[in-house]
């Protein structure tokens, strides 16, 4: 039962390399007014563990005002078994699409348009029909079953070799994921986020600064041009607080220059930029001066993936100005269909880069894994 006005304990467990970073992570999700539990040492998993230095667990807890209808927060390993319901092997996907063959008629392909009563029609139907439950475009679809039927899956195909061409044929398209990459010889390296309002590119930017700096032992520094929402700029200034790290705010393009500058020992800037409408026409032309002022040398767009087709290709087309750029996809954990990563890849062209799985920072970022993606595309959801 839930109590207007009651005191909740909020507690997490976090597990690090070192203290450092446990307390790092600690406070990048809590805050600064997180208090420690408990500490212990967990022996490495692998049969040389007693070589290494032992993991770090931290039990930490954050006192809230609950608000009327919420339960108290329990501590959990929710993170853990969403991670392990989402891991699925060959064989469990190989089982279901058995079944999926078993339980419909052989029928020809709709996309492709041609009639064909064959068992590789058959398999065909059934990799086309996850995609579809995906959201993949049906354009996208008959491109690729156009590619497979000149590469030729026939009536002597199995499951196992129909599943192994289609998966190839998606982690083509897909192509590799491109990250950022210090370089010792470019410093500072400029790293310029951009995207439409509300698609996550502040916390985007506090992971992936909390990353290079954990794991890297990087100087990050990080500039903020997104004036216009003041809980934005805030946001940032208490990140770089827990982190240790400098921030700049500009208010207008031309400052741009100099701010650069004042991180010039960075390895690392990291540019925030304003969510700005591509369709107010003034606003956008603002976002425009920002880069050429900026000459970042390299940009990210994010899109979320739960945005409509529709509207993704109207931020593509926006975005056209900026002739190189790679994909970051954010709230990839708020739909099940992830069609739109494949979707707009097809359109771009574009590199796939990061993908964002919660709001934790810094945990819940990674880079796209396409052999991972083009199963579930394929059907292992």
């Amino acid at each position: 039962m839930s109590v207007k006005g009651w005191i909740s304990l909020k507690i997490r467990r976090y597990i690090a390399n070192n203290m450092q970073e446990a307390l790092l992570k600690v406070k990048m999700d809590l805050g600064p007014d997180a208090v420690i539990l408990n500490t212990r040492k967990m022996k490495r998993p692998g049969m040389f563990s007693f070589l290494r230095s032992p993991l770090i667990e931290v039990l930490a807890s954050l006192e809230e005002e609950e608000n009327e209808g919420k339960e108290i927060v329990e501590a959990s390993n929710a993170k853990v078994e969403q991670l392990e319901n989402k891991v699925h092997n060959m064989e469990e996907m190989l089982a279901k699409i058995y079944k999926q063959m078993s339980e419909r008629p052989v029928e020809s392909v709709k996309s492709t348009g041609e009639k064909n009563s064959s068992d590789s029609s058959n398999i065909y139907h059934v990799f086309v029909d996850n995609m579809r439950q995906n959201d993949v475009e049906e354009s996208v679809i008959s491109d690729i079953v156009q590619a497979l039927r000149q590469k030729g899956i026939d009536n002597n195909s199995s499951m196992n070799e129909a599943f192994s061409i289609f998966q190839k044929e998606l982690i083509s398209r897909l192509g590799v994921s491109q990250g950022i990459v210090p370089e010792e010889n470019k410093k500072p390296k400029v790293i310029m986020f951009l995207g439409p309002t509300g698609v996550g590119k502040t916390t985007t930017l506090a992971k992936l600064a909390a990353n290079f700096m954990i794991k890297e032992k990087k100087k990050v520094g990080m500039i903020t041009a997104d004036t216009y929402r003041i809980a934005a700029v805030e946001q940032l200034k208490t990140y770089s607080e827990i982190m240790g790290t400098s921030i700049t705010v500009i208010y207008s393009p031309k400052e741009m220059k100099d701010a650069i500058k004042k991180h010039s020992e960075d390895d690392l800037i990291l540019i925030d930029t304003p969510g700005k409408s591509h369709k107010n026409k003034k606003h956008f032309d603002e976002i425009k001066e920002i880069v050429r002022a900026a000459e970042p040398d390299e940009t990210y767009l994010l899109i979320s993936a739960t945005t409509k087709m529709k509207d993704c290709r109207e931020i593509i087309k926006a975005y056209s100005f900026i002739d190189n750029y790679k994909l970051i996809f954010t709230k990839i954990d708020e739909t099940s269909s992830l069609g739109v990563v494949l979707n707009v890849k097809e359109i771009t062209g574009k590199p796939l880069s990061y993908v964002t799985t919660g709001q934790s920072v810094p945990d819940d970022i990674e880079m796209i894994d396409v052999e991972n993606l083009s199963k579930k595309l394929l059907g292992n959801s």
